[in-house]
């Protein structure tokens, strides 16, 4: 639930967060308890960067590139798990939930961009510019600088670009106090400010569910800003989960894309 996200990344507190894994939807809170939602319209009208976003147009890339219709990518290989790349097209017709399929090949599109593949790195871009957006749209009418994080199963991939992408935009990223269960509990508590925005917030409709997050419960893997001053008024239910330095994000440097020549 992006509510829940949102109340564990930033502690209760305002901000935007970006929930990006299987889909795309950034929540942003005012301090005056105002919401804004945007995306997390589904696989068919939105969640434009998440990860059947992008696992799908890493398979059109490799279909592309097997007929000769497009450049030369390693993602071709990647894609021959799911068979013949003539039957692609069948293989995901065919199955229950197609988006889920897609999204399970984003993480070999990260793959093969890590590895220099020129396609992967492309693709790569769009989404990143495509969240990016997704961030400032929600974000609009806040004052700067914006706290904000990035959660879900493609975080650690892509919130190092999205930090480097939004910084000329007056948004903050640090560590994360914690998930969504406690952002759950959070709301959950009569003292938590802004409670109320955030649990009318929960009540939008949802992005599609993320097969891309890690199956543990532990302090989420986003990149945040500590909420200015009224985030320290929310309950003390977190006090227990300090953010270690793994949870932070890393610098540019860091990361297995700081040679890519993905612009921000």
């Amino acid at each position: 639930d992006a509510a829940a996200a949102h109340a564990g990344a930033l502690g209760g507190g305002p901000g935007v967060v970006l929930s990006v894994g299987t889909g795309a939807v950034a929540l942003a809170l005012g301090m005056d308890g105002t919401h804004r939602r945007a995306d997390g319209a589904g696989p068919w009208l939105g969640d434009e960067g998440g990860g059947a976003w992008l696992g799908l147009r890493g398979l059109r890339a490799a279909l592309r590139a097997s007929e000769g219709r497009g450049p030369a990518t390693r993602l071709m290989d990647a894609a021959a798990r799911f068979g013949p790349l003539p039957r692609l097209a069948a293989v995901l017709e065919g199955d229950a939930d197609p988006a889920r399929l897609a999204a399970a090949f984003a993480p070999d599109v990260a793959a093969a961009a890590a590895d220099g593949d020129a396609v992967a790195v492309a693709l790569l871009h769009r989404a990143v510019q495509a969240l990016a957006a997704t961030m400032r749209a929600a974000a609009a009418g806040l004052p700067r600088p914006v706290p904000a994080a990035v959660v879900g199963g493609l975080a650690t991939v892509l919130g190092p670009m999205l930090q480097a992408a939004l910084a000329v935009d007056g948004f903050t990223f640090a560590a994360a106090p914690g998930d969504a269960l406690d952002g759950a509990r959070l709301l959950l508590h009569p003292d938590t400010p802004w409670a109320t925005g955030l649990a009318h917030a929960s009540a939008a409709p949802t992005s599609a569910p993320d097969i891309l997050a890690p199956k543990t419960t532990g302090p989420a893997e986003a990149a945040t800003s500590p909420a200015a001053t009224p985030a320290a008024a929310a309950p003390d239910i977190l006090a227990a989960k300090a953010a270690s330095p793994a949870q932070a994000v890393a610098p540019a440097s860091a990361t297995p894309f700081a040679g890519l020549d993905i612009p921000a």
